[in-house]
């Protein structure tokens, strides 16, 4: 069944189902083209560059300690948008060589930053996503020869249904945005677990919200910061009310507006803190190597309101401030042998 995309008046969010998302709509860029040279101009080299040696660096003493509340120990703070996709690829490359390694990107998307990996000469990349991306798809097989000899595997698929026997194991695996999505997170971190070989790393960046802080369902406070809470603190009915006023008339502008009420018709999130992720991580075998937490400057603003504190605490006792406001964990994983 295809997705109506000019059903008006809210009435889609109510006939949405998973197989129309998934299978119904074609997410293909229609408006980009695929760049060759992505994350390699003059601009994003002196964005990383003054990222790594001035903002990165001068956060790190600002936000020392940020975190005193979590029950976990990590490596440093930023603020939101700690650093590029493009620094991260090479923060991992620093512990784990990309070259001739067969690397999994779980949630690829469109594969438009496949060539950030490319420069890295990996021996093979295979990207999965479960949502439809066939045109994207087809276009980033066929350029990428231009660029480079890496064989390149792309398939809509859940992870779930990734079997060795299919793709093989994998020296890295790589996931971003993904993990916040999965109902099952320790069902995922177990399949991760089986594809990665021992001694394999996985980075992954995820929330950009976490459940937890604002915004965690990628819809509240759409209206107004001020309801950046609302899926943490409304009643069921009151929460589904709030979002069907404020979510677009059609799909289509609904994924243009950030796609936050497809994701909450579809309840696509695995509403776990940040310590329920590690704790995950190292029931599964993972030992973790380097974890960058960054903050939601929003959230802290707005807990500072008591009434808004005090709800979120009563309600969620076995929380802390701290875990309102902590927006994303950029993480590396080993595999020991």
């Amino acid at each position: 069944m295809g997705i109506k995309k000019e059903v008006m008046e809210n009435e889609w969010i109510d006939s949405l189902t998973q197989e129309d998302f998934y299978n119904g709509y074609d997410m293909s860029e229609k408006d980009r083209t695929y760049d060759l040279n992505f994350g390699n101009s003059l601009r994003d080299k002196l964005r990383d560059f003054y990222d790594l040696l001035f903002r990165r660096t001068l956060y790190q003493v600002i936000y020392k300690n940020y975190f005193k509340q979590l029950p976990h120990e990590y490596n440093y703070a930023l603020p939101s948008k700690g650093f590029s996709s493009k620094a991260r690829i090479k923060w991992l490359n620093k512990y784990k060589k990309i070259k001739g390694s067969k690397v999994l990107n779980v949630g690829v998307g469109n594969g438009f930053d496949i060539p950030i990996w490319l420069r890295y000469s990996p021996r093979e990349f295979t990207g999965n996503d479960i949502l439809k991306y066939g045109d994207s798809h087809e276009i980033v097989m066929r350029e990428s020869k231009a660029i480079s000899d890496t064989k390149i595997n792309l398939y809509q698929k859940d992870i779930l249904d990734l079997e060795v026997d299919e793709v093989g194991t994998f020296d890295i695996i790589a996931s971003e945005a993904v993990f916040e999505h999965c109902r099952d997170m320790e069902k995922v971190a177990y399949k991760c677990f089986d594809l990665l070989k021992p001694n394999g790393m996985m980075y992954a960046s995820y929330g950009g919200p976490l459940w937890y802080t604002y915004g965690g369902d990628h819809f509240s406070g759409r209206d107004n910061p001020k309801n950046g809470f609302n899926h943490l603190l409304l009643g069921k009915k009151e929460y589904w009310d709030y979002v069907k006023a404020n979510v677009e008339l059609t799909v289509d502008s609904e994924l243009k507006a950030g796609a936050g009420g497809i994701l909450v018709k579809l309840d696509l999130f695995s509403k776990l803190s940040s310590n329920e992720y590690l704790e995950i991580f190292k029931r599964v075998g993972f030992r973790v190597k380097k974890l960058i937490l960054e903050s939601c400057p929003i959230a802290a603003e707005l807990i500072k309101d008591k009434k808004i504190r005090d709800a979120l605490l009563e309600k969620y006792p076995n929380l802390h401030e701290d875990d309102f406001k902590c927006k994303t964990h950029i993480i590396l994983l080993e595999k020991k042998a």
